[in-house]
């Protein structure tokens, strides 16, 4: 079964020269403001971008792209941006924890952002690690121009998609970090990935470098290889 969700965005998302702006739909009212300020992550266009590019992909048939839109929770420490995949079998997030986040969470709750073509081009050719000045939801300019000029997405969420987007947080909170490596590094083993479908199936596992510099509890034994 099918279920057709209705996405109601006040404005287009756009990426002006004084920043990012991103437009909600739904939540604790119509239309919420969770955010104003800068994150100060490095590359978190980069970040937003790939959980965007996760949220419009069928993995299983490319050639037939989803047209679903990301998710952002506001709470008390951090800002989440989510995505589930159209086929169900990717799920991506980022979060922006205190560290890396310099403004007000005006507000907590979940709520679907626009993320829009003009968008992704844009958010694609930023490429300098400077802090993104961001606004979840609309501002009272936004709200007052624009009164009428609704942005409207009707989307077919099947009900695998709603079922495995619920289960994935459940799964997800039993997780425990195995290891940490830098941005650089992680970027490199992802590239040295195969990218045809191998003859057999493979499996990613530490080297011995870097399995003897991994982090380990008091009376733990070498690290588990295998990967969530």
């Amino acid at each position: 079964m099918t279920a057709v969700a209705t996405y109601r965005y006040l404005a287009p998302s756009t990426l002006r020269p004084d920043g990012l702006a991103l437009q909600t739909s739904g939540g604790p009212v119509a239309n919420p403001r969770f955010f104003s300020g800068f994150l100060t992550t490095p590359r978190a266009a980069a970040g937003l971008l790939a959980v965007a590019e996760v949220a419009r992909t069928r993995y299983h048939r490319p050639v037939d792209p989803a047209s679903l839109d990301p998710v952002v929770t506001g709470s008390r420490d951090r800002l989440r941006f989510e995505s589930f995949s159209g086929c169900c079998g990717v799920y991506a997030r980022l979060d922006a924890l205190p560290a890396g986040i310099d403004g007000e969470i005006l507000a907590h709750g979940t709520t679907n952002v626009d993320v829009n073509p003009p968008l992704r081009e844009a958010l694609a050719r930023i490429s300098g690690i400077d802090p993104l000045h961001l606004a979840v939801g609309p501002d009272d300019l936004t709200v007052f121009t624009l009164d009428g000029a609704v942005v409207e997405k009707k989307v077919p969420l099947p009900d695998r998609w709603l079922r495995g987007f619920a289960e994935v947080h459940m799964l997800a909170s039993t997780f425990a970090p195995r290891a940490e490596t830098p941005a650089a590094e992680a970027a490199g083993f992802l590239r040295r990935l195969p990218t045809r479908r191998p003859a057999c199936r493979a499996h990613p596992a530490l080297d011995a470098d870097l399995d003897e510099r991994l982090p380990r509890r008091h009376g733990a034994g070498r690290p588990d290889h295998r990967t969530r």
